[in-house]
Protein backbone atom coordinates (compact mmCIF):
# COMPACT_ATOMS: atom_id res chain seq x y z
CA UNK A 1 0.00 0.00 0.00
CA UNK A 2 1.71 3.05 -1.32
CA UNK A 3 2.21 6.43 0.97
CA UNK A 4 -0.72 8.12 -0.88
CA UNK A 5 -3.18 5.63 -0.49
CA UNK A 6 -2.35 5.94 3.03
CA UNK A 7 -2.90 9.55 3.30
CA UNK A 8 -5.78 9.25 1.59
CA UNK A 9 -7.04 6.52 3.96
CA UNK A 10 -6.15 8.85 7.63
CA UNK A 11 -7.87 11.91 5.64
CA UNK A 12 -11.14 9.82 5.19
CA UNK A 13 -11.11 8.67 8.81
CA UNK A 14 -10.29 12.06 9.90
CA UNK A 15 -13.22 13.50 8.19
CA UNK A 16 -15.27 10.32 9.11
CA UNK A 17 -14.60 11.76 12.34
CA UNK A 18 -15.45 15.30 12.42
CA UNK A 19 -18.59 14.99 10.63
CA UNK A 20 -21.87 15.33 12.00
CA UNK A 21 -24.25 12.83 13.60
CA UNK A 22 -26.41 11.01 11.10
CA UNK A 23 -29.86 10.67 11.44
CA UNK A 24 -31.30 9.16 8.48
CA UNK A 25 -34.14 7.36 6.76
CA UNK A 26 -35.43 5.35 4.64
CA UNK A 27 -38.26 6.85 1.97
CA UNK A 28 -40.31 3.52 0.69
CA UNK A 29 -41.03 5.26 -3.10
CA UNK A 30 -44.07 3.17 -3.37
CA UNK A 31 -45.94 4.93 -0.73
CA UNK A 32 -45.80 8.87 -2.30
CA UNK A 33 -43.59 11.51 -2.31
CA UNK A 34 -45.25 13.38 -0.10
CA UNK A 35 -43.49 12.77 3.24
CA UNK A 36 -40.44 14.35 1.16
CA UNK A 37 -42.30 17.67 0.34
CA UNK A 38 -43.38 17.72 4.20
CA UNK A 39 -40.18 17.03 5.12
CA UNK A 40 -38.76 20.28 7.52
CA UNK A 41 -35.14 21.67 6.91
CA UNK A 42 -32.77 19.99 9.99
CA UNK A 43 -34.94 16.55 11.03
CA UNK A 44 -32.69 14.53 9.12
CA UNK A 45 -29.20 14.40 7.35
CA UNK A 46 -29.03 11.54 5.24
CA UNK A 47 -32.34 10.25 2.69
CA UNK A 48 -32.55 6.87 1.24
CA UNK A 49 -34.77 6.28 -1.13
CA UNK A 50 -35.93 2.43 -1.57
CA UNK A 51 -35.79 1.31 -4.16
CA UNK A 52 -33.96 0.91 -7.68
CA UNK A 53 -34.38 -2.19 -9.18
CA UNK A 54 -31.97 -4.00 -11.35
CA UNK A 55 -32.73 -5.58 -15.43
CA UNK A 56 -30.81 -8.95 -16.51
CA UNK A 57 -30.48 -11.88 -14.43
CA UNK A 58 -32.30 -12.71 -11.62
CA UNK A 59 -34.50 -9.56 -12.31
CA UNK A 60 -38.29 -9.09 -10.52
CA UNK A 61 -41.03 -10.46 -12.78
CA UNK A 62 -42.71 -6.59 -11.78
CA UNK A 63 -39.60 -5.49 -13.91
CA UNK A 64 -39.87 -7.19 -16.99
CA UNK A 65 -41.94 -4.45 -19.21
CA UNK A 66 -39.61 -1.75 -18.28
CA UNK A 67 -36.47 -3.62 -18.38
CA UNK A 68 -37.41 -4.47 -22.24
CA UNK A 69 -34.26 -3.50 -24.53
CA UNK A 70 -32.18 -2.53 -21.53
CA UNK A 71 -28.85 -3.63 -20.99
CA UNK A 72 -27.95 -6.81 -18.20
CA UNK A 73 -27.36 -5.34 -15.39
CA UNK A 74 -28.42 -1.86 -15.78
CA UNK A 75 -30.95 0.43 -13.37
CA UNK A 76 -34.30 -0.71 -14.60
CA UNK A 77 -36.41 2.68 -15.22
CA UNK A 78 -39.41 3.88 -13.25
CA UNK A 79 -41.54 7.13 -12.97
CA UNK A 80 -40.93 7.92 -9.59
CA UNK A 81 -37.47 8.21 -10.11
CA UNK A 82 -37.77 11.53 -11.79
CA UNK A 83 -40.35 12.48 -9.25
CA UNK A 84 -38.67 11.54 -6.34
CA UNK A 85 -35.23 13.20 -7.78
CA UNK A 86 -37.33 16.72 -8.64
CA UNK A 87 -38.59 16.56 -4.70
CA UNK A 88 -34.97 15.97 -3.52
CA UNK A 89 -33.79 18.53 -5.20
CA UNK A 90 -36.44 21.01 -3.87
CA UNK A 91 -35.81 19.61 -0.68
CA UNK A 92 -32.22 20.83 -0.88
CA UNK A 93 -33.05 24.05 -1.43
CA UNK A 94 -34.30 24.39 1.79
CA UNK A 95 -32.22 22.04 3.17
CA UNK A 96 -28.90 22.18 1.81
CA UNK A 97 -26.76 20.18 3.95
CA UNK A 98 -28.85 16.63 3.58
CA UNK A 99 -27.63 14.09 1.76
CA UNK A 100 -29.97 11.56 -0.55
CA UNK A 101 -28.41 8.17 -1.49
CA UNK A 102 -30.34 5.81 -3.86
CA UNK A 103 -30.82 2.26 -2.40
CA UNK A 104 -30.47 -0.68 -4.87
CA UNK A 105 -32.24 -4.13 -4.35
CA UNK A 106 -33.54 -4.58 -0.85
CA UNK A 107 -35.78 -7.62 0.03
CA UNK A 108 -37.08 -9.15 -3.10
CA UNK A 109 -35.00 -6.98 -5.38
CA UNK A 110 -31.35 -8.29 -4.68
CA UNK A 111 -31.26 -11.18 -7.16
CA UNK A 112 -29.67 -9.52 -9.78
CA UNK A 113 -26.65 -8.90 -7.24
CA UNK A 114 -25.73 -12.68 -7.56
CA UNK A 115 -25.60 -12.60 -10.92
CA UNK A 116 -23.71 -9.22 -11.65
CA UNK A 117 -21.25 -9.14 -8.99
CA UNK A 118 -19.88 -12.86 -10.23
CA UNK A 119 -17.75 -11.44 -13.02
CA UNK A 120 -15.90 -8.27 -13.45
CA UNK A 121 -17.82 -8.11 -16.54
CA UNK A 122 -21.13 -8.14 -14.92
CA UNK A 123 -19.67 -5.47 -12.17
CA UNK A 124 -18.46 -3.16 -14.33
CA UNK A 125 -21.62 -2.87 -16.19
CA UNK A 126 -23.67 -2.15 -13.12
CA UNK A 127 -21.17 0.36 -12.16
CA UNK A 128 -21.80 1.96 -15.59
CA UNK A 129 -25.07 2.10 -15.23
CA UNK A 130 -25.14 3.31 -11.99
CA UNK A 131 -22.69 6.12 -13.32
CA UNK A 132 -25.17 7.36 -15.94
CA UNK A 133 -27.94 7.06 -13.43
CA UNK A 134 -26.42 9.29 -11.22
CA UNK A 135 -25.92 11.91 -13.77
CA UNK A 136 -29.51 11.78 -14.76
CA UNK A 137 -30.31 12.44 -11.28
CA UNK A 138 -28.70 15.13 -9.79
CA UNK A 139 -30.74 14.98 -6.90
CA UNK A 140 -28.84 12.29 -5.45
CA UNK A 141 -25.73 12.53 -3.45
CA UNK A 142 -24.20 8.72 -3.68
CA UNK A 143 -26.00 5.07 -3.31
CA UNK A 144 -26.76 2.84 -0.96
CA UNK A 145 -26.19 -1.27 -1.88
CA UNK A 146 -28.59 -3.39 -0.02
CA UNK A 147 -28.32 -7.02 -1.20
CA UNK A 148 -29.93 -9.10 0.86
CA UNK A 149 -27.57 -10.91 1.80
CA UNK A 150 -24.36 -12.47 0.05
CA UNK A 151 -24.29 -15.97 0.55
CA UNK A 152 -27.79 -16.61 1.16
CA UNK A 153 -31.01 -14.84 -0.35
CA UNK A 154 -33.34 -16.61 1.51
CA UNK A 155 -34.92 -17.91 -1.64
CA UNK A 156 -36.90 -14.29 -1.63
CA UNK A 157 -38.45 -14.93 -5.25
CA UNK A 158 -38.81 -18.71 -5.01
CA UNK A 159 -35.12 -19.33 -6.22
CA UNK A 160 -32.60 -19.85 -3.29
CA UNK A 161 -29.13 -18.32 -4.39
CA UNK A 162 -25.75 -17.56 -2.54
CA UNK A 163 -22.18 -19.31 -2.30
CA UNK A 164 -19.27 -18.83 -0.51
CA UNK A 165 -17.77 -17.01 -3.13
CA UNK A 166 -20.56 -13.97 -2.60
CA UNK A 167 -18.40 -12.83 -0.19
CA UNK A 168 -15.59 -11.79 -2.03
CA UNK A 169 -17.61 -10.93 -4.70
CA UNK A 170 -19.35 -8.64 -2.30
CA UNK A 171 -15.93 -6.78 -1.37
CA UNK A 172 -14.95 -6.07 -5.21
CA UNK A 173 -18.47 -4.80 -6.08
CA UNK A 174 -17.70 -2.18 -3.68
CA UNK A 175 -14.24 -1.54 -4.30
CA UNK A 176 -15.60 -1.04 -7.95
CA UNK A 177 -18.52 1.35 -6.88
CA UNK A 178 -16.20 3.48 -4.71
CA UNK A 179 -13.92 3.48 -7.92
CA UNK A 180 -16.48 4.52 -10.01
CA UNK A 181 -17.77 7.13 -7.99
CA UNK A 182 -14.85 8.78 -7.20
CA UNK A 183 -14.61 9.14 -10.97
CA UNK A 184 -17.54 10.59 -11.44
CA UNK A 185 -16.80 12.93 -8.76
CA UNK A 186 -14.18 14.16 -10.63
CA UNK A 187 -16.01 14.77 -13.69
CA UNK A 188 -18.15 16.72 -12.03
CA UNK A 189 -16.56 18.42 -9.07
CA UNK A 190 -19.06 16.51 -6.46
CA UNK A 191 -17.91 13.90 -3.60
CA UNK A 192 -20.22 10.97 -3.62
CA UNK A 193 -21.15 8.49 -0.76
CA UNK A 194 -20.96 4.78 -1.05
CA UNK A 195 -22.89 2.75 1.66
CA UNK A 196 -24.76 -0.37 2.40
CA UNK A 197 -27.41 -1.95 4.18
CA UNK A 198 -26.69 -5.05 5.73
CA UNK A 199 -28.17 -7.93 8.10
CA UNK A 200 -25.63 -7.89 11.22
CA UNK A 201 -25.72 -11.19 12.89
CA UNK A 202 -23.62 -13.53 13.19
CA UNK A 203 -24.76 -15.95 10.83
CA UNK A 204 -24.58 -13.62 8.29
CA UNK A 205 -21.10 -11.66 9.07
CA UNK A 206 -19.46 -15.07 8.60
CA UNK A 207 -20.55 -14.70 5.08
CA UNK A 208 -19.52 -11.18 4.18
CA UNK A 209 -15.80 -10.20 5.08
CA UNK A 210 -17.17 -6.91 6.33
CA UNK A 211 -13.92 -5.31 7.56
CA UNK A 212 -12.29 -5.27 4.03
CA UNK A 213 -15.77 -4.25 2.72
CA UNK A 214 -15.88 -1.35 5.08
CA UNK A 215 -12.58 0.41 3.61
CA UNK A 216 -15.02 1.57 0.49
CA UNK A 217 -17.57 2.54 2.34
CA UNK A 218 -18.47 6.36 4.32
CA UNK A 219 -21.25 4.32 6.15
CA UNK A 220 -22.74 0.65 7.15
CA UNK A 221 -26.17 0.79 8.38
CA UNK A 222 -26.98 -1.71 10.53
CA UNK A 223 -30.32 -3.35 9.77
CA UNK A 224 -30.97 -4.18 13.74
CA UNK A 225 -34.89 -4.88 13.33
CA UNK A 226 -36.53 -7.59 12.14
CA UNK A 227 -34.38 -9.92 14.40
CA UNK A 228 -38.09 -11.31 15.20
CA UNK A 229 -40.99 -12.45 12.73
CA UNK A 230 -43.00 -14.81 10.67
CA UNK A 231 -39.51 -16.50 10.12
CA UNK A 232 -38.53 -16.91 13.60
CA UNK A 233 -40.08 -19.82 15.82
CA UNK A 234 -40.61 -17.64 19.30
CA UNK A 235 -42.12 -14.21 19.62
CA UNK A 236 -39.63 -11.36 21.39
CA UNK A 237 -39.29 -7.64 20.55
CA UNK A 238 -37.71 -7.57 16.83
CA UNK A 239 -35.67 -4.23 17.81
CA UNK A 240 -33.70 -4.98 21.18
CA UNK A 241 -31.09 -2.65 22.14
CA UNK A 242 -29.57 -5.38 24.84
CA UNK A 243 -29.37 -9.21 24.19
CA UNK A 244 -31.66 -10.69 27.39
CA UNK A 245 -28.83 -13.76 27.23
CA UNK A 246 -25.56 -14.78 25.35
CA UNK A 247 -26.46 -15.21 21.46
CA UNK A 248 -29.67 -13.89 21.18
CA UNK A 249 -29.45 -10.73 19.09
CA UNK A 250 -29.61 -7.23 19.13
CA UNK A 251 -28.48 -3.50 18.39
CA UNK A 252 -25.54 -4.32 21.30
CA UNK A 253 -24.63 -7.53 19.62
CA UNK A 254 -24.47 -5.78 16.19
CA UNK A 255 -22.02 -3.67 17.16
CA UNK A 256 -19.84 -6.26 18.54
CA UNK A 257 -20.44 -8.41 15.79
CA UNK A 258 -19.09 -5.44 13.13
CA UNK A 259 -16.10 -4.36 15.84
CA UNK A 260 -14.78 -8.06 15.83
CA UNK A 261 -14.95 -7.90 11.92
CA UNK A 262 -13.05 -4.44 11.81
CA UNK A 263 -15.42 -2.59 11.15
CA UNK A 264 -14.51 1.28 12.66
CA UNK A 265 -17.61 1.99 14.83
CA UNK A 266 -17.47 5.47 13.08
CA UNK A 267 -18.98 4.13 10.01
CA UNK A 268 -21.63 2.13 11.88
CA UNK A 269 -25.04 3.83 11.96
CA UNK A 270 -27.98 1.77 14.31
CA UNK A 271 -31.26 0.93 12.99
CA UNK A 272 -34.24 2.10 14.31
CA UNK A 273 -37.56 0.46 13.33
CA UNK A 274 -40.72 2.93 12.62
CA UNK A 275 -42.72 -0.55 12.68
CA UNK A 276 -43.29 -3.39 14.92
CA UNK A 277 -44.45 -6.65 14.46
CA UNK A 278 -46.99 -8.79 16.00
CA UNK A 279 -48.05 -12.50 16.90
CA UNK A 280 -51.04 -13.78 18.59
CA UNK A 281 -51.37 -17.10 20.65
CA UNK A 282 -48.27 -16.35 22.20
CA UNK A 283 -47.50 -18.51 25.56
CA UNK A 284 -45.42 -18.66 27.98
CA UNK A 285 -42.73 -19.89 26.32
CA UNK A 286 -43.11 -17.77 23.61
CA UNK A 287 -43.92 -19.81 20.94
CA UNK A 288 -46.98 -18.09 19.04
CA UNK A 289 -49.96 -19.60 16.46
CA UNK A 290 -49.59 -16.68 13.80
CA UNK A 291 -48.23 -13.47 12.96
CA UNK A 292 -50.79 -10.50 13.82
CA UNK A 293 -51.98 -8.09 12.24
CA UNK A 294 -51.50 -9.48 8.99
CA UNK A 295 -49.32 -12.14 7.56
CA UNK A 296 -45.95 -10.35 7.93
CA UNK A 297 -47.22 -9.53 11.41
CA UNK A 298 -45.96 -5.59 10.98
CA UNK A 299 -47.90 -2.44 12.58
CA UNK A 300 -46.71 0.93 11.20
CA UNK A 301 -45.99 3.04 14.42
CA UNK A 302 -48.77 5.69 13.83
CA UNK A 303 -50.62 2.94 14.01
CA UNK A 304 -48.95 0.96 17.57
CA UNK A 305 -51.43 3.28 19.56
CA UNK A 306 -54.86 2.23 17.90
CA UNK A 307 -53.83 -1.26 19.05
CA UNK A 308 -57.33 -2.22 21.50
CA UNK A 309 -56.71 -4.21 24.36
CA UNK A 310 -53.44 -3.76 24.69
CA UNK A 311 -51.05 -2.01 26.90
CA UNK A 312 -47.18 -0.99 26.78
CA UNK A 313 -44.69 -3.27 28.55
CA UNK A 314 -40.99 -2.26 29.23
CA UNK A 315 -39.12 -5.23 29.05
CA UNK A 316 -35.34 -4.13 31.62
CA UNK A 317 -32.94 -6.83 30.23
CA UNK A 318 -33.87 -6.02 26.57
CA UNK A 319 -34.41 -2.43 26.70
CA UNK A 320 -37.48 -2.35 24.92
CA UNK A 321 -41.03 -2.23 24.69
CA UNK A 322 -44.15 -3.99 23.64
CA UNK A 323 -48.01 -4.13 23.44
CA UNK A 324 -49.06 -6.96 24.93
CA UNK A 325 -52.43 -8.57 25.58
CA UNK A 326 -55.09 -11.25 25.19
CA UNK A 327 -52.73 -13.70 24.02
CA UNK A 328 -51.17 -10.95 21.56
CA UNK A 329 -47.35 -9.52 21.46
CA UNK A 330 -46.30 -6.74 19.00
CA UNK A 331 -42.66 -5.71 19.63
CA UNK A 332 -41.77 -1.86 18.70
CA UNK A 333 -39.34 0.81 19.16
CA UNK A 334 -40.91 3.27 21.52
CA UNK A 335 -39.59 6.72 21.98
CA UNK A 336 -38.22 5.91 25.01
CA UNK A 337 -36.77 2.82 23.08
CA UNK A 338 -34.81 4.97 20.66
CA UNK A 339 -33.42 7.67 23.38
CA UNK A 340 -32.00 4.99 24.42
CA UNK A 341 -30.84 3.69 21.94
CA UNK A 342 -29.08 7.15 21.16
CA UNK A 343 -27.54 7.23 24.63
CA UNK A 344 -25.72 4.01 22.94
CA UNK A 345 -24.98 5.26 20.10
CA UNK A 346 -23.45 8.38 21.75
CA UNK A 347 -21.45 6.20 24.06
CA UNK A 348 -20.48 3.47 21.56
CA UNK A 349 -19.25 6.68 19.54
CA UNK A 350 -21.17 5.25 16.84
CA UNK A 351 -21.49 7.05 13.29
CA UNK A 352 -25.48 7.80 14.47
CA UNK A 353 -29.08 6.57 13.80
CA UNK A 354 -31.00 5.50 10.69
CA UNK A 355 -34.87 4.25 10.50
CA UNK A 356 -37.07 1.64 8.19
CA UNK A 357 -39.12 3.88 7.25
CA UNK A 358 -40.31 7.48 7.60
CA UNK A 359 -43.85 7.14 6.04
CA UNK A 360 -44.71 4.97 9.54
CA UNK A 361 -43.97 7.33 11.89
CA UNK A 362 -46.10 10.25 13.16
CA UNK A 363 -43.40 12.06 14.13
CA UNK A 364 -42.67 10.70 17.38
CA UNK A 365 -39.58 8.31 16.33
CA UNK A 366 -37.92 10.51 14.32
CA UNK A 367 -38.32 13.26 17.27
CA UNK A 368 -36.69 11.29 19.45
CA UNK A 369 -33.65 9.94 16.91
CA UNK A 370 -33.08 13.95 16.87
CA UNK A 371 -31.96 13.91 20.35
CA UNK A 372 -29.12 12.98 18.89
CA UNK A 373 -28.07 16.81 17.39
CA UNK A 374 -28.52 17.54 21.71
CA UNK A 375 -25.15 17.05 23.78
Amino acid sequence: MNKTWLAALALAASLAQAAPPVVGTYILAERGVDVVEQLKPGRVTHLLYAFLLICGEGQRAQEAAACVGKPAFSIAPHADQDTFSAAFQRLKQRDPKVQVLASVGGWGGSDPFFHLAATAEGRAAFVKSSMDWLRAHPGFDGLDIDWEHPGNNGAANGVQLGQPADGERFVQLLQDLRAGLDALGRETGRRYALTVAINTTKEQLARMPMGRAAEALDLVFMMTYDFTGPWTKTAGNHTPLRSAKPGDESLAASVANLKAEGVPAAKMVAGVAMYGRGFDGVKADRSYAKPWPNADGSVAFKDIGKLAGMQPQFDKATQSWAMVGGGRYVGYDDPRAVRAKVAFVKKAGLAGVFAWELSQDNGEILDAMNTLMTP
